[in-house]
Formats: C-alpha cells, structure tokens, sequence
C-alpha cells in the first residue's frame, strides 16, 4: 500500500510538471500582451510649460535672430527639462502682462518681472533670483529731479511707475519697444533714460554717466497656480544651493552678479524680498483707507493680523511671540509709510482695500512666516545672521534706517517653537499620557531641509511657497497596529501620528525602534 502511495505522489508530481511546461508559453504570451496593451495606451505626456516672457528686456528676455535668450529664458528650459514638459514661449507687451496673465495665455510670466503689489494682487511670486535697481543714463552728470529733464522711459512697466514717484517735475518720454530705450538717450530725443542696473550693463551707451541705483528692486517670476509656483520655488532654492543659478547670473549679468547662494541665504533673500513687497503695498493702502474716510492706524485689522501670524507660526513649528515681534516692526513702519503719501501724495496703483490689497497682504504674510520657518530650521546658520548686513539689504527708499534695523533685529531673534512634542501632540489636555510610551523622536534632526528630507518617504512638497513641512506619520516608525490604537485612544488627536502636516520644528526625526 505505501508503494502504491508513493506511486501516486509520483504521477501528480509529474502531471503538475507538465502543467507547469505548458503554462510557461501562456505566461510569457500574457506579459507580451500585457507589455503591448501598455505601448497601445502610453502614460499621457505632461502639459506644456507655457512662460510668457517680452523678448526686449536683455539681459533676462531678448529676441535676437528669430530665437528668445536670456537669463530667465534659460532658467525656463532647465525648469522645464526637469519636469520632464515641453516649454512654449510666448511673447508679451509690458502693458499687457497682467491682462495676459489673467486671460491664461500662459502659466508664468518670466523676463526681468520686478516684484511689485498690483502684481501681487494678480498672481503670485517666487523668490527672487535677481536684483537690480533703478539707475539713470545721461550724457552728463545732472540732477534727475530737476523740472527740465526729458526722461525716457519704457511705457507700462515697473520703470515708468518708479519715474513718476521718484522724479514727479521731469517729462516723461515713453517708448513703447523697450529696445529703443538707449537711441532715445543716443538721439537726443531725452536727456536721459531711466533703466536698471542689469539692462544698464546690457546697454552699453557710450560714454553714458550712470546715476544711482535708486531704490532695491527684485526679478522674480509670477503665476496665478500656487502649486506651479511652489514647484518652480522650490527648484529655484534647489538650484540656488547646488551652483547652477549663480553660474547662469555669471553668463547673463556678469561675475560681479554671480554671487553664490546656500539655501538659508536663498531663504533669506526671498523672506526680505517679501517684507520689502509688503511694505510697498503701504502708499496703495493709504491711498484707499483716505477714499474710503478710514484711518492711518486701524487697532482691530492690526490684532487681526497678528493673530493670523502666530497662528500660521505655530502651524510651522516658530514661536509666535518671535513671528509677532516680527509683524510689529514691520506694522510700525508700515504707519509711517502710509502717513508720508497721505503728507506727500502721489499718483499710485488704485486698489480696493478689502478685495484686493488685504488679501494679497494676507498671502505675503502667509509667505514671511514660511520663510522664517524656513530659516528657523537652520538654528546655527540663523545665530550667526548679522542685523545690521539684513538692515542693508531691506529697501531704503521705503523705510528710514532705525526701522530696517528693527525688521532686521526681528528676524535674527526668530527661532522654533519652545512647545514640547507631547504638547503638539496634543495629548496634555485630557489624553492619556502613557499613550506614547515608549515613541520618542530620533536625535538626527532633519530640520525640514528640502535636501534632508526630500528622500524620504515621509516628505510631501507643500502647495503654498517654499520649504517643507509636511512630514507625517511615517516619520514614526510604528506597527499599523500600534497606530491604530493610538488613533483610537486619542480620539484621532495625536497630530503627526496620523496625516496631520506639520512644521519643521515640531519633530526632530524618526523614532528609535
């Protein structure tokens, strides 16, 4: 009987062998089928970059022999290239920039794009990755405010807005080809040109005398999808840290504008740049708080944003008290900007204060706080910040100097929050407090660095501008299980624990196992 049993097991072993032969062919057919479905039905292509850029803005946008070149040309290919999308070029007259932005003709406006508020309003900036101010062009040194000057300027732009505020008694001579700007001075058509530093270089007029610069302005790039913008910010800072954009600043403005940037000095440009563009909000602020027979100093839209900050501020793992101090220098002078127009008027941008400039102030709040949690996350880096270098680098012509000092004194004492973990979890109140035990954060401080962090499974890109801040519970090496039953125990509360996103201070790493 165990022979016939043996026997047995022989016969279905080899009757599952050739089963096994003959399924081989039809596996193999399957995975070919399979494979040919795929290359029938490829993955659809990524939609095309569409960046609208002028082509007569050198050294950033020029049109020259049937092709468009220049600085943020280039950083438009390299950013399309490695987003794997095809880039579309599109032509734009600076009268028409904002129009054509809000019509969708295309997704980012690159090409020497100056920050400024009514752009604000529109859309929405990334860092900057350029600055030049405004200078004058004449044959001879003059005095640019004297009522006889005839000042050429490019028409619908930054330039013109600047000529008017900041030389009110000359005549403007508007051009509308901002490559017929320098044969307007070359001509005599103008006594001189008003340019900035960078399209001055470019120019080249012989013999020219160069005036200024007069104020602190800042190229960056503009769109109306946050999440474009926060992509292509992101890459920017990426991009900064490794070397590839003060190599193209070398090529396109010069080795003297070729000035390398770590990823907190990025930072820190953009959180500057920021402060400057809420501040210059502060004449068109004025401007429609006397149409409407409001005051200067409005106490209760002032708490209203300070407590908006320090919200935002513990989302992001800062202490409020810091960001406060922050907001406060800059309210301050923010005052007093709006008391100089309304003692020395002139011609600004209209803007309706409650849907326009309010909640664009509202989002370049937003933006102040994550950079200054972005900044905050480099502690060592942060302590060694000189106010006085920030103070410098804050734009004169908005504010006198002892109130940069302050904005810069604010942003050197910026630091994390000093809430413990438990308390973010927010376990304290009326949580078991032995739900935890046993998870404590790993020593290794990620410090929400994009760098650090980006490999990581636990990293998600954020949809507003800037650095990270979304680890979530992956960051907590634990058993679904175990999840599960802290979930259950905390009413869903334990914030980190289960998709909450959180701030870079509020976890210093993984847990030990």
């Amino acid at each position: 009987m165990a022979r016939r049993s043996n026997a047995a097991r022989r016969d279905a072993s080899a009757v599952r062998r050739r089963e096994g032969i003959r399924s081989q062919p039809l596996g193999r057919a399957a995975a070919i089928a399979l494979l040919a479905a795929a290359c029938l039905h490829p993955r659809p292509e990524a939609p095309p970059l569409r960046v609208g850029t002028s082509g007569d803005y050198p050294p950033f946008s020029l049109a020259r022999d049937g092709r468009l070149e220049g600085l943020d040309v280039e950083v438009a290919r390299r950013f399309a290239h490695d987003g794997g999308r095809h880039l579309e070029l599109v032509r734009f007259r600076w009268p028409e920039l904002m129009r054509d932005l809000a019509a969708g003709r295309f997704d980012l406006a690159m090409g020497g794009v100056t920050l400024r508020p009514e752009r604000a309003v529109a859309g929405v900036f990334t860092r900057p990755i350029a600055e030049a101010g405004a200078v004058v062009l004449a044959h001879q040194r003059l005095d640019p405010r004297s009522s006889w000057l005839r000042l050429g300027v490019n028409a619908g732009g930054h330039l013109e807005r600047l000529a008017a505020r900041l030389f009110p008694h000359a005549l403007l001579v508007r051009t509308h080809d901002n490559r017929a700007l320098a044969e307007l001075l070359t001509s005599g058509a103008a006594d001189a040109i008003l340019t900035d530093e960078a399209e001055a270089d470019a120019l080249a007029v012989p013999g020219a005398v160069r005036l200024g610069p007069f104020t602190r302005d800042r190229k960056g790039y503009l769109g109306r999808d946050p999440a474009l913008v926060a992509e292509l910010d992101a890459w920017l800072r990426a991009r900064e840290a490794d070397g590839t954009l003060a190599a193209l600043r070398a090529r396109w403005l010069g080795p003297e504008r070729a000035r390398a940037r770590s990823a907190f000095a990025s930072d820190l440009d953009a959180l500057v740049a920021l402060v400057d563009l809420r501040l210059a909000f502060m004449p068109a602020v004025a401007a429609a708080k006397q149409k409407t027979g409001r005051p200067v100093e409005d106490a209760g839209q002032e708490a209203r944003v300070l407590a908006a900050v320090r919200a935002r501020a513990a989302e992001r793992g800062l202490d409020p008290a810091a960001v406060e101090a922050l907001f406060r220098a800059q309210i301050e002078a923010a005052r007093d900007l709006e008391q100089e127009f309304l003692a020395h008027p002139e011609e600004v941008d209209a803007l309706d204060l409650e849907r326009e400039a309010r909640p664009a102030l509202a989002r370049v709040s937003e933006l102040i706080v994550d950079r200054a949690a972005d900044l905050a996350a480099d502690p060592g880096a942060l302590a060694a910040l000189d106010p006085g270098r920030v103070a410098e680098a804050l734009d004169g012509s908005l504010t006198p100097v002892t109130q940069r000092r302050a904005i810069a004194r604010a942003i050197a004492l910026l630091r994390a929050s000093s809430v413990t973990w438990r308390e973010r979890t927010g376990l304290c109140a009326g949580r078991d407090p032995t739900a935890l035990s046993g998870l404590e954060p790993r020593d290794d401080a990620l410090g929400g660095v994009p760098e650090r962090l980006g490999a990581g499974p636990g990293y998600l890109r954020p949809p507003a501008l800037g650095g990270p801040h979304c680890l979530r519970s992956r960051l907590f090496e634990r058993p679904p299980r175990l999840l599960a039953e802290l979930a259950r125990r905390s009413g869903r509360a334990c914030r980190g624990l289960v998709d909450e996103p959180l701030g870079p201070g509020e976890l210093r790493g993984h847990a030990r196992r």
